[in-house]
């Protein structure tokens, strides 16, 4: 009996260094900042960790499968995310988020705070009240400080939409625009944003000249003009989107207008993962 039970102490043992270690790996900082473009099929969701381990996830595709994907590039003891940014409140961005809220411990939300009709959006506003989450007013000018070198900045909208009604065909042109930074790289992230929302990034004066971009609108021939990729000069691009999806996502015209700049794809790929170190980039894909 005495033998059985030193062989559950000694398992117990080792169970629990195994736990320590594996917890301490994740908490100890890295040297990389990481992105990650989820698989989440037609929609939008993407996740960002700082080399301090603080964590935002921007838009959550049509699905639950945001959950999956979550738990792929996180610890499974980690159910807290610092910063949630919801682009805008269409169906193929806002739904995983509400799943999100459900099952994790949302500090913030940083969204634009629209009027548009949708019993999703609905049900992902009375989650921030129920949940006691902070909201912030997406605006250009706010900037939130992730951790030390790290920062995301609102470029669009440019003023406040707050309770602003929109229809399903004009509030793509309401999406966020965040800048991520780290070092001296700089992290585009667009929504459905169409050529119209990029001109007036482009009048607004704001220094876009970044290095990676994530296409807007699932590289939608309506997004990505050659005028923006010219002031924007990214050195890759990348995009999410459905396996053989009904809109034709991304289109040839926007593809022909990147020409040679790198470009990753989830359709193709599955899930993208960036990390760079402040100077330079590389990148990762699941298949």
């Amino acid at each position: 009996m005495s033998i059985i039970l030193k062989r559950y102490y000694f398992l117990f043992l080792a169970c629990g260094a195994f736990f320590v270690s594996l917890f301490l790996y994740y908490s100890l900082p890295g040297a990389n900042a990481r992105v990650w473009a989820l698989d989440i099929g037609q929609g939008d969701s993407f996740f960002i960790e700082t080399p301090r381990h603080t964590q935002v996830i921007i838009d959550g595709g049509p699905s639950a499968k945001v959950l999956s994907e979550l738990s792929s590039v996180m610890p499974f003891y980690d159910k807290t995310i610092d910063l949630m940014v919801l682009t805008h409140p269409q169906e193929d961005h806002i739904f995983g988020l509400v799943e999100v809220l459900k099952r994790y411990r949302v500090e913030n939300v940083l969204m634009t705070g629209v009027g548009y009709t949708s019993a999703t959006y609905d049900e992902f506003k009375r989650l921030l009240k129920e949940k006691n989450v902070h909201v912030f007013i997406a605006q250009a000018g706010e900037r939130v400080y992730l951790d030390e070198g790290a920062t995301i900045d609102a470029l669009y909208p440019l003023e406040n939409l707050s309770g602003r009604e929109f229809s399903a065909q004009d509030v793509n042109d309401t999406s966020v625009a965040t800048l991520f930074s780290f070092g001296a790289k700089k992290f585009l992230f667009l929504g459905d944003a169409t050529m119209k929302e990029e001109t007036d990034l482009i009048n607004s004066g704001e220094n876009i000249d970044i290095d990676v971009l994530k296409l807007s609108h699932h590289g939608s021939k309506t997004s990505t003009s050659q005028l923006f990729l010219d002031k924007t000069t990214p050195e890759l691009a990348f995009a999410s989107m459905g396996y053989k999806n009904r809109y034709g996502h991304p289109h040839k015209e926007v593809l022909d207008r990147l020409g040679a700049i790198p470009f990753y794809r989830t359709d193709t790929q599955g899930r993208i993962e960036i990390a760079t170190d402040g100077n330079t980039v590389s990148v990762k894909t699941e298949k």
